[in-house]
């Protein structure tokens, strides 16, 4: 087994997302199984499975990553965001298996300080990790057992053979393959231009602030949470290990600079904890997250090459555990029932997202409503 990436390993979304872990998906349960059948429901049970599996690898693996159940609180920014949240925990807690609690604005105060929400839902299924410490442990644990990383090596064409297998340029030189596996989600690129019509390229961003005092971690979280709000344009939070604020969102769907994505971030972090003025962001960084158009992860077969992407924000979940499923198939020859699912594209979509500017505003007037 050979794995190329025309970065260094993990310079992606791989190890530079905020490291929060939870089961679901955009789309609930219901719709998974009337729309996509048995395909939507191994979809569903992927995903509920993905944290448990995340746990299980790191501690295989022994990935010094600091693995953590916490619980998640989904904070209602707007009272008919709440309204949806109340219809949402019923099917968590029958279709997911999670302990739930909807918490109204007073109960919600004894769990964090956060300004302007409308209550939350709790649930018990939430995790943080360090991912860029479990990737390269991943990485450890596949050189063990010969498996060939290369890296700064850029995939640039791959050509399926009349005689079988294919044959993949990269960096100039030729490889011979018998399977091909493609999991670059956002980073997909025209090497595999069919894989790219289907993944939207995202940016998001993320601010860490010094380590926090006890007050503000008390304020936080004194339970560390992993947090979110019910915004299309979201915002998710958590408190590491060493006490930093981590907070990061998709601050426009129009290309923004570093730095002014930074202001935007800090600026909404203040709205919702307006104590942290005067704390300092100790560093700021974006990466790419790959969308699809239905939402939904994937993973299957389009013209012979295998691929497993477009997370759609979930990927330290799903990225592991869709992976493991991708190598089963590969290395026993059956797909799994996932893989009958539809990967859908939008005519005339190259790969270049130039409705986004229009999703945006789109996303945002609902936002408001």
């Amino acid at each position: 087994v050979v794995v190329v990436d025309r970065d260094a390993t993990g310079r992606g979304a791989s190890g530079r997302n905020a490291g929060m872990i939870h089961a679901g998906l955009r789309r609930n349960v219901d719709w998974l199984e009337r729309h996509r059948g048995a395909a939507g429901a191994a979809l569903h049970a992927a995903s509920v499975d993905a944290v448990r599996y995340v746990a299980a690898m790191a501690a295989a693996i022994h990935a010094d990553a600091g693995f953590e159940e916490r619980g998640w609180l989904y904070l209602a920014h707007r009272p008919s965001a709440m309204r949806r949240l109340r219809s949402q925990e019923q099917m968590r807690r029958e279709r997911l298996g999670e302990t739930t609690l909807l918490l109204a604005p007073d109960a919600l105060a004894q769990e964090t300080e956060a300004h302007g929400s409308h209550g939350a839902l709790l649930t018990n299924n939430g995790a943080s990790i360090h991912p860029a410490r479990y990737l390269a442990a991943l990485a450890r644990a596949a050189i063990a057992t010969g498996v060939q990383v290369h890296e700064h090596v850029a995939v640039t064409n791959v050509e399926r053979r009349p005689e079988g297998g294919f044959t993949v340029i990269a960096s100039g030189a030729t490889l011979a393959a018998r399977d091909v596996l493609v999991a670059s989600n956002g980073y997909t690129d025209a090497a595999v231009p069919a894989l790219r019509r289907r993944v939207i390229p995202i940016g998001s961003y993320i601010i860490a602030t010094e380590p926090l005092d006890d007050a503000h971690v008390a304020a936080i979280s004194p339970t560390r949470r992993m947090m979110s709000d019910t915004r299309n344009f979201l915002h998710y939070w958590r408190l590491t290990p060493d006490r930093r604020m981590l907070f990061g969102g998709r601050t426009s769907f129009n290309p923004v600079s570093l730095e002014r994505a930074r202001g935007l971030l800090y600026a909404a972090m203040l709205d919702m904890y307006p104590h942290l003025k005067g704390v300092r962001v100790s560093s700021a960084w974006s990466g790419l997250v790959g969308f699809t158009f239905d939402q939904m992860p994937h993973l299957g077969q389009l013209g012979g090459i295998t691929y497993a992407l477009g997370y759609c924000g979930s990927g330290v979940a799903m990225g592991s555990r869709l992976g493991a499923l991708a190598g089963e198939w590969l290395a026993t020859g059956e797909a799994p029932v996932i893989a009958r699912m539809p990967f859908p594209t939008l005519p005339g979509y190259t790969g270049r997202p130039w409705f986004l500017p229009f999703a945006g505003a789109y996303y945002q007037l609902r936002d408001l409503i």
